[in-house]
């Protein structure tokens, strides 16, 4: 073996064995860019449009008219002054061409999702939301602690927050893990989210909570919206729970 040869596996190993956060961290200034797989139910327009298919369910991010393709998640992570400026994703996009910055190229699902999940207990408002779902929609394996911990950082912004108790309900958590969750979420903002989420599994243990909750959360508001999401279940224990209301 030539010792140009040597040297260029010997950089390959190295670059191999270093973090995300610290191949991130190195670029001063400039764009990084990393793609991962998709979960399966996951498919984008590569302008930026997210399809998820939810069992019987299609939830849509975007124009439904566009073609829908499976692909990678690709991040763009903008650098100024060594500090992340800028997070965006993209699903089934291309990588582009950059004269200012580093390709990580293609990256594990599992890391990528815990660096991002862990830079948007920092981050806020659009690269927080960014980081949050492109975690989300990738092939990692048992996110739901990680969501968890940020659901429950109250160092973490409101809005990361609340975007990744929305993401918590979608990535496979079982609904007692997200029934769980209650005594830890304090303020009506984070309980009103909470009542959207359970909404969402449309099964016994959440319309229990559900009810329990309009019956007894100490919050006027919290109670008026999970009445609300009661509503539009039209299952028959809830209608059941709104004629015990009007018969007191």
């Amino acid at each position: 073996m030539t010792a140009s040869a040597l040297a260029v596996i010997t950089a390959a190993t190295s670059a191999a064995a270093q973090t995300i956060a610290s191949r991130v961290d190195a670029v001063r200034d400039g764009t990084v860019q990393m793609t991962f797989p998709t979960r399966p139910n996951v498919c984008g327009d590569a302008r930026g449009g997210v399809w998820i298919q939810d069992g019987d369910r299609v939830i849509v991010f975007g124009d439904r008219d566009r073609q829908c393709v499976a692909g990678p998640v690709r991040v763009s992570i903008g650098r100024a002054d060594g500090q992340t400026v800028s997070i965006r994703k993209c699903v089934a996009c291309r990588t582009t061409g950059m004269s200012d910055g580093v390709n990580l190229g293609d990256v594990p699902a599992d890391d990528a999702a815990r660096y991002l999940l862990g830079v948007a207990h920092t981050a806020g408002g659009r690269n927080a939301d960014e980081a949050i779902a492109a975690a989300a929609f990738s092939d990692a394996a048992n996110l739901g602690p990680d969501f968890t911990r940020l659901v429950r950082d109250e160092n973490a912004t409101l809005q990361a927050r609340k975007q990744a108790l929305f993401w918590l309900g979608q990535v496979g958590e079982s609904t007692q893990d997200l029934v769980n969750l209650d005594g830890s979420l304090k303020g009506s903002t984070m309980r009103e989210q909470y009542t959207f989420v359970l909404s969402q599994r449309r099964d016994d243990p959440a319309l229990d909570k559900l009810i329990d909750i309009a019956r007894h959360d100490s919050d006027f508001g919290v109670r008026k919206q999970a009445m609300f999401w009661l509503g539009q279940s039209h299952e028959p224990r809830a209608l059941q729970f709104f004629k015990d209301i009007l018969r007191r």
